[in-house]
């Protein structure tokens, strides 16, 4: 395998299937050298080229290593099962990564980082736990909290009557082999907004035009198997945020921390894991980002990835950069 200054196709293996991915490296770079690497696990549903591919090109020029890939059964990668977001399946790709990453001669290993994005946030976090091979971790707009924004955000009949549906999902998928797959994010009632001169919302405006949709990556599909919650509803990781001793910096817009307006409010996910984290631990928000801006507005996204460097080079080893 041949790598060069850039964006260059790749794959590795993970659980017996091939991984597409794209490793972006640093001008000038040499494979004799030794480079900072992150792994980047991307948001919910996504494929490399989108808010992986962003900050994989920003750390590359910031002289990084760094990694974005299709999940099993997303974008280009092997599985039968398409756009299934299991948290337990995805925490075994990131670490799968990271092994990858270690065969590389060039990865300096003192200074492998992990970079998880909304849904992979929390994933990052608990690879984190128990993949000391992580020197320290970054989320961008985390979803930090399962168990709060599902079993704290519902009363017992809302939460069990939407456990059910994922449930009959599963037992038809087993009994016919035929595998419903729904509007997980809720895009058909935005674009009923549109009929009406309502403003949709920010993940339409992402994921729906040709900002980051299917028009522009034709990998890309809001739609997930009936059943796919079963599994993040349990990927809590604030319930191990104190035990994490790997350091954690956790990115939120200033927007996301407020229901008012009218962004994601997940900032409060992050912001409470940070408080229950053990140290080291920073919290930063971006000044005038929501949610969904620090997945590629280039404004947000810098001051994210210099936040991010900072804390990197703090933690990590010697930080060695290409001889």
């Amino acid at each position: 395998m041949t790598i060069q200054s850039g964006k260059n196709a790749i794959t590795f293996k993970s659980q017996g299937l091939n991984l597409a991915a794209h490793l972006y490296t640093p001008e000038g770079f040499d494979e004799n050298g030794s480079y900072p690497a992150v792994v980047i696990s991307s948001a919910f549903n996504q494929v490399k080229e989108q808010t992986g591919a962003v900050y994989g090109a920003h750390l590359a020029t910031l002289g990084y290593v760094a990694i974005s890939f299709d999940h099993i059964g997303y974008g280009d990668s092997e599985g039968e099962l398409r756009n299934n977001e299991n948290a337990f399946v995805k925490i075994e790709s990131i670490r799968n990564a990271i092994s990858f990453m270690g065969t590389l001669p060039f990865v300096d290993r003192n200074n492998l980082f992990g970079l998880g994005v909304c849904a992979s946030g929390g994933y990052i976090a608990l690879v984190a736990t128990t993949d000391k091979r992580l020197k320290a971790v970054a989320s961008i707009s985390g979803m930090l909290g399962n168990k709060a924004s599902y079993f704290g955000a519902m009363d017992r009949e809302t939460v069990t009557g939407l456990i059910a549906m994922q449930n009959a999902g599963r037992q038809k998928a087993y009994e016919t082999g035929v595998v419903d797959y729904v509007d997980a994010l809720g895009m058909s009632a935005e674009e009923e907004k549109l009929k009406t001169g309502e403003t949709p919302s920010e993940g339409y405006d992402y994921y729906m035009t040709e900002r980051a949709g299917a028009q522009t990556y034709p990998n890309y599909s809001h739609l997930s198997p009936s059943f796919m919650l079963e599994a993040p509803m349990l990927a809590d990781a604030a319930s191990y945020a104190p035990y994490i001793y790997t350091p954690f910096i956790g990115i939120v817009g200033e927007k996301a921390m407020d229901p008012a307006s009218g962004a994601l409010c997940t900032g409060p996910l992050t912001k409470d894991f940070v408080a229950q984290a053990s140290e080291p631990k920073e919290f930063v928000e971006i000044a005038g980002a929501s949610h969904v801006d620090l997945y590629d507005k280039d404004e947000f996204v810098t001051l994210a990835i210099e936040a991010m460097d900072g804390f990197f080079k703090k933690h990590g080893g010697n930080h060695a950069q290409a001889a």
